[in-house]
């Protein structure tokens, strides 16, 4: 096997791996005898279990990191930004499910990784640009003025992680049209009403 196709396949079965068991509980020899190699042969192209962790965070963050800077980057209206931040979010919940089930699980833990691996400037970039379509939503008057746009983004964030335990983006509903009926609800709910 190709040693780029090998180091996929090592990362793909210790997301599931880690995904089912937790990192702690997970072994080299676990994840050497979901590839069918030595355990020995794993630090070929890792150098520890904590760096597969890593680089399967890495990933995750760089993929969806990049997609919400594109958004950023637009000139999109604030609900449509909205939209396209949360299509990003299931859409990379849904392709990095092994890294999504990982944080779900890991927590307090994962974030202390992202933080190791110097990954945590991106991840509140990501963040931000979800505030920043939030601010511009309530400065346009499309948004509620009366609601923390803090709490909103956090309890939309949320609905979006947690729709992977149920989701699966392979049925009749593709990633953007669950997005938009997510925004939809969220958004009625948070929309400015007039006096």
């Amino acid at each position: 096997m190709d040693p780029h196709e090998r180091r996929r396949q090592i990362l793909d079965r210790a997301a599931e791996i880690f995904a089912v068991k937790g990192v702690a509980a997970t072994s080299i020899r676990d994840i050497a005898s979901a590839v069918g190699v030595r355990s020995g042969a794993l630090y070929h192209y890792f150098p520890s279990k904590e760096a597969i962790v890593t680089e399967i965070v890495r990933e995750y963050i760089d993929h969806i990191a990049s997609r919400c800077r594109a958004v950023a980057l637009g000139t999109r209206p604030p609900l449509d930004r909205l939209a396209a931040l949360a299509e990003i979010a299931l859409d990379s919940n849904v392709r990095y499910s092994g890294a999504t089930s990982i944080w779900r699980r890991e927590g307090d833990a994962m974030r202390r990784r992202v933080e190791a691996a110097g990954l945590a400037e991106r991840a509140d970039e990501m963040q931000q640009t979800w505030r920043d379509a939030i601010a511009a939503g309530i400065a346009e008057g499309t948004l509620r003025t009366d609601v923390d746009p803090d709490v909103f983004r956090e309890m939309l964030y949320d609905v979006l992680w947690q729709s992977t335990r149920w989701y699966r983006g392979d049925g009749d509903t593709p990633p953007r049209d669950l997005a938009a009926t997510i925004v939809t609800v969220f958004v009625d709910g948070m929309r400015r009403r007039a006096p």
